[in-house]
């Protein structure tokens, strides 16, 4: 009876159940041909699980009774909700995403793309898939028109990038734009610790009318970074990606002597080799390419990463994993990073949500120490790897050597010491220290939405960015290097004696805290007026500590502790504190007309605590309006014209990118005076030290045409009004200078981007897009009626009405062919044959500043394979190449090999030649400055997806394979180790890289 009664029960329950759902078929199709959409994603209205189609665009749905709506979803389509039926037929039209696409430009909701006033560009997903580097930075080189990036390093861990948008806006403070993750200002560290394949889009806001509303922070510009979220409703998907490459140097236009020409031209300049070194190149062929035995040509890369995303009716979450290990083409380069993030969404009720995103980043790196480090004293680090693959002797080998009784040479061990260059290699260098880092940063944001009414949202938020910085750098103790073939090297100390060793360890720590509360109220007046109205609050609050020491004399490798050693010096201890508070208050207003006028108006008032009290608060402002011309009644009849729109802006906006604590008249520690500590005026006052202003205007003009081209142009101007720069002073003052609101600057240039939508079939897609900024940058004043300041050792000069990065140097005339002599030109272009740097040079018509830059790529689609490549350019940059002084120098020739262009040296009356006879000192003139413009292939990706029918089958969703290349082509004329730097001079700096990566990414 008792189990009857338990049958009878369950079969209620099924009944029960059975009577609350339904199951529901149907088939997703596109309205243009009919053909059905595999993967649109359908998702009852109300409550319950979504699902995908299949191959067939079938779908199938078990629901409640309660849900008479679904939504159908396709990306490039247009959303639809509809009634609920069984073997219902769903037709989505096709969408101009690009202007229907919600992005994130400040503060409050999005907006679409297709209504924002200002000039934004936005980055999508798919450029920061597959990349090769650590950092998302890589992939937007040449994406943005007026978006400059040049990257001065190849080291995994590197984030020196020189950013630029728009031109220079100051000469001393920032010019790096503000980036903002998930709506929280974040500093550069964020570059390696983020995971680009945790990005949604990146949004770049160039003009005042979308950067004002960040007032003090937005002189520069603003890159809004959105991290990928969960969807509400959607049904879990996991994604795991695996990647392993490889990296290697990229080629340079640098040939540098064999063993048979160095002789040669050792001969020539009259100062032979011995007549050994010429037995053993003639009789055992030694002749060493430095270059390939310094650069790993195969330095390795490996990545693998899991996401999970998903949501339910009221949460949705995605979370990711990721580790990655890169090493350097140099010794003692490479990163190890580990990431996870984590974002989470609640609809906690219908009025209240909450979330919480969130990246935590470790990553643990090794930077060669002499990798950014070219001279010491009045010669070179020849440790620096770029120095020495230059530097070393043909004919020395990278393997020691003996001879045994008849003459045959007998190889030995990896040479630590070069015979005949007398240096030691960088390995062995390696092998005496421990360089190590370590990072830990975290990125979160929490933020409360209430929408107590319809159309208001209160929302607060509060987000940190932090990280904690560890260096442990040992030098062992060393023994005297004795090599088979007799050369001794006693690492800086006396042959025989143990040089003891060091231990220098230090630690910071940086937090800044924002804290952002707004209201914003979206309201409909007739359907015709829209008005979204925006105030809000944020405080800012900013710490970084540090200290370090440094001990010496620890003498056992085993026993390399700080108190090991023997001595610490005051002098090696140090130890910094640094706050910086902000405090402001921001208004919008935005107003369209039945989406054909559009106007926005910005305000911000910011104070600073980097400013003297009575010039810390600063307003800034915004106005804006376009006008979507389509949309006119007398366009309509042009179908040919998709969209045509006309934008104009005004605004302020400031810039306090200097160091803290810079109107403070300071005091600091003085020398030790009678064995007693001292103090002493360390930085002169100024009360009156506040912000640097842009004042900025944007004319700007969108149309597409016939569904295939979309044209973006825009016309700027940008005045810079009380620059931050440092002020020379007059040494009677006892200061050599301080900071003040002097000078201006006027940059202004056009910006234009295109694309075209060639082909746009179900097997066949072809996009092609191209980009270009021309920028005229022109200092329009300095201080105290100077019209410009020369700085002689650095070939560059600040000069009114001119570049803020022109060159000022000696022009040189080249060698007479009378007597092998240099030749330089005067001021007032006559020749001369004596060198006089302050009285003959002169501005040059070059600047290290690109006026010209852009980007063009295109993307190809058959089916499954895809390709997409991606260019990068820059035109009319140049820099001084100052490895060519050591290496195209008679002076050197003893002792460094040089450029094969130095066999041309002059020898004889009548030779005509650009290289001058041996026994002359050569100058810094214009010589070594090269045009430094470059054309790159910075990616190239070939993708394949397998066919649905066999993910199906192993009950998979998406494998796809794919390969990627970076940096495979470069066309320069510079022949330096690499282009990209912006810099006024390069020197054995660390080359960008050229990279291969294969990988593969299974979703289930």
């Amino acid at each position: 009876m008792k189990k009857f009664i338990l049958l009878l029960f369950a079969l209620l329950t099924v009944v029960s159940v059975s009577a609350q759902s339904r199951s529901i078929r149907g088939t997703v199709v596109s309205a243009a041909d009919g053909e059905p959409l595999v993967g649109a994603t359908v998702v009852p209205v109300g409550g319950g699980s979504g699902t995908a189609t299949d191959l067939d665009g079938k779908f199938h749905l078990t629901v409640s009774n309660k849900v008479s709506q679904l939504t159908v979803s396709y990306i490039g389509m247009k959303p639809v909700t509809v009634p609920v039926q069984d073997n219902m037929t769903i037709r989505l039209e096709t969408s101009d995403t690009r202007l229907d696409e919600v992005v994130v430009t400040g503060y409050g909701s999005g907006k679409k793309l297709g209504s924002i006033v200002g000039s934004v560009a936005v980055i999508g997903e798919q450029n920061f898939e597959n990349l090769t580097t650590p950092t998302f930075v890589d992939a937007l080189q040449g994406q943005v028109a007026g978006l400059s990036i040049f990257s001065s390093s190849g080291d995994p861990s590197s984030v020196d990038n020189q950013i630029r948008l728009r031109g220079l806006n100051s000469l001393n403070a920032g010019t790096t734009p503000l980036f903002i993750l998930d709506g929280a200002p974040v500093t550069q560290t964020v570059f390696t610790t983020l995971n680009p394949n945790d990005i949604e889009s990146i949004t770049v806001l160039k003009d005042a009318a979308s950067v004002a509303i960040y007032g003090s922070r937005a002189a520069n510009g603003v890159i809004v970074i959105t991290s990928k979220k969960g969807k509400y409703g959607q049904q879990a998907r996991v994604t795991i990606r695996a990647k392993y490459g490889w990296s290697q140097l990229t080629p340079d236009k640098v040939d540098m002597m064999n063993s048979d020409q160095y002789i040669e031209y050792r001969d020539k300049i009259g100062q032979p080799v011995s007549q050994g070194i010429k037995d053993l190149v003639n009789k055992h062929g030694i002749s060493t390419n430095w270059r390939d035995e310094i650069f790993d040509g195969s330095a390795p890369t490996y990545s693998l990463e899991g996401a999970v995303t998903g949501g339910t009716e009221r949460t949705s979450y995605y979370i990711s994993l990721n580790h990655l290990n890169q090493e350097g083409i140099i010794a003692q380069s490479g990163m190890r990073r580990e990431t996870m993030r984590v974002s989470v969404d609640s609809k906690v009720t219908d009025w209240f949500r909450v979330g919480l995103q969130t990246n935590l980043g470790y990553t643990k790196y090794e930077t060669n120490n002499e990798s950014g480090a070219s001279y010491s004293g009045d010669g070179l680090y020849a440790t620096n790897p770029m120095v020495f693959a230059r530097k070393a002797l043909p004919y020395d080998s990278p393997y020691y050597y003996t001879f045994d009784d008849n003459g045959n040479i007998m190889w030995g061990d990896r040479a630590e010491y070069l015979h005949y260059s007398g240096m030691p290699t960088p390995d062995y260098i390696r092998s005496g220290r421990s360089v190590l880092r370590n990072r830990l940063t975290i990125n979160a944001a929490l933020y409360e939405a209430f929408t107590p009414i319809k159309g208001l949202t209160l929302r607060a938020q509060q987000a940190v960015d932090a990280y904690d910085t560890r260096l442990k750098n040992l030098g062992f103790p060393n023994e005297t290097l004795y090599t088979p073939m007799g050369d001794v090297y006693a690492n800086g100390g006396t042959a025989g004696e143990l040089v003891t060793g060091y231990n220098q360890q230090s630690f910071s720590r940086y937090y800044s805290f924002t804290y952002t509360n707004t209201a914003e109220y979206n309201f409909n007046i007739a359907d015709v007026h829209n008005v979204r109205a925006l105030v809000g609050e944020e405080s800012i609050i900013s710490q970084s500590e540090g200290f370090g020491v440094f001990s010496e004399g620890q003498s056992d490798r085993r026993q390399m502790l700080l108190t090991q050693g023997t001595s610490v010096a005051i002098s090696d201890l140090s130890e910094s504190l640094v706050r910086t508070v902000m405090n402001s208050i921001f208004a919008q207003l935005s107003y369209d007309y039945d989406s054909k006028y559009f106007f926005d108006f910005t305000y911000r008032r910011d104070g600073s605590s980097k400013f003297a009290p009575g010039h810390r608060w600063a307003n800034f402002f915004s106005v804006g309006g376009m006008w979507n011309i389509k949309s006119e009644k007398f366009l309509q009849p042009y179908t040919w014209l998709d969209d045509l729109k006309f934008r104009i802006s005004y605004g302020t906006t400031g810039n306090s990118s200097i160091d803290n604590y810079m109107y403070y008249g300071l005091i600091g520690a003085g020398n030790v005076y009678n064995g007693q500590g001292s103090l002493g005026i360390s930085q002169a006052a100024n009360s009156d030290l506040t912000w640097e202003t842009v004042k900025s205007f944007d004319l700007g003009l969108n149309f597409g045409l016939f569904n295939i081209l979309d044209v973006d142009v825009d016309f700027y101007n940008k005045q810079t009004c009380d620059m931050l720069l440092e002020i020379p002073y007059s040494y009677t003052t006892g200061f050599d200078g301080g900071w003040g609101n002097v000078g201006g600057m006027r940059n202004r240039g056009v910006d234009v981007d295109v694309k075209a939508n060639i082909i746009n079939t179900r097997d066949w897609t072809w996009n092609v897009r191209a980009n270009f900024n021309y920028n005229k940058n022109e200092i329009t004043d300095l201080y105290d009626g100077l019209d410009e300041l020369p700085f002689l050792n650095a070939n560059v000069i600040y000069k009114v009405g001119h570049d803020a990065g022109s060159f000022y140097c000696v022009k040189y005339a080249g060698v007479d062919p009378r007597d092998g002599q240099q030749m330089w030109y005067t001021k007032d272009g006559n020749l001369t044959k004596v060198f006089n740097e302050t009285r003959d040079s002169q501005i040059l018509d070059k600047s290290q500043y690109s006026p010209w830059s852009g980007g063009f790529g295109t993307d190809l689609r058959w089916k499954g394979l895809s390709l997409r490549m991606d260019f990068t350019w820059a035109a009319k940059k140049y820099m001084i190449n100052n490895d060519l002084f050591f290496i195209t120098n008679n002076n050197f020739a003893t002792s460094y090999n040089q450029r094969v262009e130095m066999l041309n040296v002059w020898t004889k009356p009548g030779d005509i030649t650009d290289i001058p006879a041996p026994g002359q000192a050569l100058q810094i003139d214009d010589r070594w400055l090269e045009d430094a413009s470059f054309v790159r292939l910075k990616n190239l990706t070939l993708q394949y997806s397998l066919p649905k029918a066999w993910v199906n089958k192993a009950c998979l969703s998406g494998v796809n394979l794919h390969f990627t290349g970076r940096n495979l082509l470069t066309f320069t004329s510079f022949t330096g180790y690499d282009p990209e730097p912006e810099s006024n001079i390069v020197a054995f700096f660390y080359p960008n890289t050229r990279q291969y990566e294969f990988g593969i990414e299974v979703s289930f």
